[in-house]
């Protein structure tokens, strides 16, 4: 923990030095409840209802997608306390986000993800799964209406070096249903040659209820077949500052004997507190894992409390309308 600790200072103390930094005491009210915040910048084609809502949701949870492709600087610090039937209790540090080089037309940026490996629910989340490096830089090669091209130089487990080059499309399908693809091509020093491919569904079920299904299959050199993950999210706005959801999710790996790795079902509440950019987290949930074909399938019960600071660069572009 206070290695963990140390890191975050010294990248929160970097970030606030940077030319960008910088939050105005007016910035401290929590939005009224007439206002839209947390509408992500990057989103710049004409939208439809379920682009809108599954914007205004990721982005309110905090998905490392969103905070990758938007056009401002943002960091996460996130304590949590996490209790287990299965693993008991545990504590947790994590600092993630990104931060624009200055003086280069925001194309170039620096990606940061200390997260702790825990044994709880979040793995098999969406915004969880991906394995970020801990330390990348990341170059936009290309940003059209749809689509978008970058590529990726990071470090993750001691010097292991890592090149990733990604591709992204996303359209509307309906004013209801729109659609995302993502393809990553990567080389690391451990792994070798991998894919990562993610396929997702987002649905405006009403104005303020949006249903997301989920899809990633990963491929490296190293292992035998495909490891992969789907679930299906139902998150609900009950105001601009709370948010409450239930989510269903499975993973496992196609080789060498097809195994179905864990299943579980679970809800996430989450809110403001008296400030836009510190938010609460309630997770709990019931796991069922095994290993290998021959563990017997353990359930679990879960739950995760955790607070999150929200550090911007711009905070009135990153969450309002």
């Amino acid at each position: 923990m206070p290695k963990q600790t140390c890191k975050a200072l010294i990248l929160i103390a970097f970030w606030l030095w940077l030319p960008c930094a910088g939050v105005s005491a007016e910035e401290d009210e929590v939005e009224d409840e007439d206002e839209t915040p947390w509408l992500d910048q990057g989103h710049r084609y004409v939208s439809t209802r379920a682009d809108d809502l599954a914007t205004w949701m990721d982005s309110f949870f905090g998905v490392r997608r969103v905070d990758a492709e938007a056009a401002y600087s943002t960091l996460r610090l996130r304590p949590s306390l996490e209790w287990s039937e299965q693993y008991g209790w545990d504590t947790g540090l994590s600092l993630r986000g990104k931060v624009n080089l200055p003086n280069l037309d925001e194309r170039v940026s620096l990606l940061f993800s200390d997260e702790d490996s825990g044994s709880l629910g979040d793995e098999l989340l969406r915004d969880q799964q991906n394995q970020s490096d801990d330390v990348a830089l990341q170059v936009v090669g290309r940003e059209g209406t749809h689509d978008r091209i970058d590529f990726r130089l990071g470090f993750s487990s001691g010097i292991n070096p890592e090149l990733a080059a990604r591709y992204r499309y996303q359209t509307p399908l309906s004013e209801q249903v729109s659609a995302r693809f993502r393809q990553e091509l990567l080389y690391r020093t451990d792994d070798r040659f991998g894919t990562d491919t993610r396929f997702d569904i987002d649905v405006a079920v009403s104005a303020d209820r949006l249903l997301q299904w989920y899809n990633r299959a990963r491929w490296d050199e190293k292992r035998d077949g495909f490891g992969w993950n789907t679930g299906v999210t139902v998150n609900q706005r009950l105001s601009n500052n709370r948010v409450i959801g239930v989510y269903g999710t499975l993973n496992g790996r196609t080789q060498p004997r097809h195994l179905t790795q864990a299943y579980g079902m679970g809800m996430r509440y989450r809110q403001n507190l008296n400030r836009k950019w510190l938010f609460l987290e309630v997770q709990p949930g019931y796991f069922w894992r095994r290993d290998v074909l021959e563990d017997e399938r353990r359930g679990s019960a879960e739950i995760v409390l955790r607070l999150e600071a929200v550090f911007t660069g711009d905070i009135e572009e990153a969450f309002s309308r």
